[in-house]
């Protein structure tokens, strides 16, 4: 049976850590989702459930906001859980395939995900989806063309040719709706059954997922092929969790990034500043001490506006972030809009709607105060960094026309940063914190973590310098011990 309900309401926006002790006394740290039913004879109705993972929590929260929403299939059921039956509806429950075990999932997640998460996983379906029966023939060409530039790019697959379009290019060759709809059915016939994927296919699928990527985009990867497997198992599609067991092998955790990938230090920081400006993009130089001194995320960097930017203590500045923007596509989002507007963290198509606020020390505070007056318009909600016409800042083109070339310029060829990404410099952010005595729940709420062990895990790199500094903390330490 289902819940007629009229609006359903996730308390407090999202899910909230709390501490459970067992009967024998210890205590563990799950994660409650609290949300209330309006019921359409009037009456309302609240519930809670607890998990022992953020991210089983969060995809619940999605599918709570994915209730009554036009279109979804989303309905609660007696005991006020979120349930989608339409998403089995049609497909046979028994031998099914990988492809269509894929197209299960993605119906199932689209209206819940970001148009950017929805983009980011699809690497991982389409990867996903080539994993075809042991005496299947080589993957054609006409196949390979659906999969990039048609399939997942929806809640569910075009069934016919006009809904895919008359002609598309893809590695020299023209291919039509025909051949692109020929390319599929090779999917539906050779795909490999779902019973027969075990954990050595896994172990491949990781491998190739993985294989010349860094370490950050490995693991995403993995994550994301994590929530297929365990869908499918939830939902009975498969009988095992092939998530357990792996083992520590390439791609299955990510690896700590201060080991694996270089994070800049202050002066460093100061360096890429300074290169934008010297290959002639000065309205950018403040972008990388934004995020290396504030902790913004670079969507968070292209939605803030002047009126957003206010003086602070010691010739500081207080930043409060309001939102994030993303230039995924219009094949991505819903409204056919290239641009997505959503909260501070892509967790769904809204994300955290409350914001916060962050300090940006006064070295890079009079830097954005510069900015400000030189390249931001008049009006108070003006974006503080747009493209060299005046519109929104297109993350792809500020990375091909300004950070690669600045880059390059900062850090010559062989230096650890060669190959630096924005992201980087937030972990620069949070180490400073850190290193400067900032208290955790404080230095967690400017970077915009509720949970402090995750910015712990992540975000606290280690720097050149580091060992020299505890070194010489614990001997100065231990000469004022000796003098007293």
């Amino acid at each position: 049976m289902a819940l007629d309900v009229t609006r359903v309401t996730v308390l407090g926006g999202s899910r909230k850590r709390v501490a459970t002790r067992d009967r024998r006394g210890v205590v563990t740290e799950r994660y409650e989702v609290r949300w209330r039913a309006l019921l359409r004879c009037g009456e309302s109705r609240m519930f809670r459930q607890r998990f022992d993972r953020a991210a089983d929590a969060d995809q619940f929260v999605s599918r709570l906001r994915a209730v009554g929403l036009p279109a979804s299939g989303w309905h609660l059921d007696d005991d006020g859980r979120p349930s989608d039956e339409t998403v089995m509806a049609g497909l046979p429950t028994e031998n099914l395939t990988v492809w269509t075990a894929l197209q299960l999932y993605r119906s199932a997640t689209w209206r819940g995900a970001s148009a950017n998460g929805r983009k980011a996983a699809s690497f991982t379906l389409r990867t996903t989806a080539r994993v075809l029966k042991p005496n299947a023939p080589t993957l054609p060409t006409a196949a390979r063309a659906y999969l990039d530039l048609i399939a997942f790019r929806g809640p569910d697959e075009p069934t016919d040719a006009s809904a895919i379009g008359e002609k598309y290019h893809y590695r020299g060759e023209v291919f039509g709706a025909a051949d692109l709809l020929a390319g599929r059915r090779f999917l539906e016939r050779w795909s490999l059954p779902v019973a027969d994927l075990d954990r050595d296919r896994v172990r491949r699928l990781i491998a190739e997922l993985g294989h010349g990527r860094a370490a950050a985009t490995e693991g995403r990867r993995w994550t994301q092929l994590r929530a297929v497997l365990r869908w499918w198992h939830v939902e009975g599609i498969i009988t095992a969790d092939l998530t357990t067991r792996l083992g520590v092998i390439r791609g299955t955790s990510i690896p700590t990034l201060g080991d694996d990938e270089p994070v800049p230090d202050e002066r460093e920081m100061w360096a890429m500043a300074w290169a934008l400006c010297l290959i002639g993009r000065p309205q950018y130089a403040a972008l990388p001490l934004v995020i290396g001194g504030a902790g913004l995320r670079i969507g968070e960097c292209c939605e803030l506006r002047g009126r957003d930017c206010t003086d602070g203590p010691n010739n500081g500045m207080w930043i409060s972030v309001r939102g994030t923007l993303a230039t995924p596509g219009r094949s991505w989002t819903d409204s056919g809009d290239g641009i997505e507007r959503r909260g501070t963290k892509a967790k769904g198509p809204d994300g955290d709607l409350r914001g916060r606020r962050t300090y940006l020390q006064a070295a890079e505070a009079s830097v954005l105060r510069t900015q400000l007056e030189q390249f931001c318009s008049d009006p108070a909600d003006a974006r503080v960094f747009t493209s060299t016409t005046g519109r929104h800042l297109d993350v792809s083109h500020l990375q091909q026309r300004a950070w690669k070339r600045s880059r390059e310029l900062a850090f010559p060829e062989g230096h650890r940063l060669r190959n630096v990404g924005r992201h980087a410099f937030r972990h620069l952010a949070v180490t400073r914190w850190l290193r400067a005595g900032v208290p955790l729940r404080t230095a967690g709420r400017w970077g915009g973590w509720s949970d402090v062990a995750t910015m712990l895990r992540w975000y606290e790199s280690r720097l050149p310098g580091d060992d020299e500094l505890a070194a010489g903390r614990l001997s100065g330490t231990g000469m004022n011990a000796a003098g007293r």
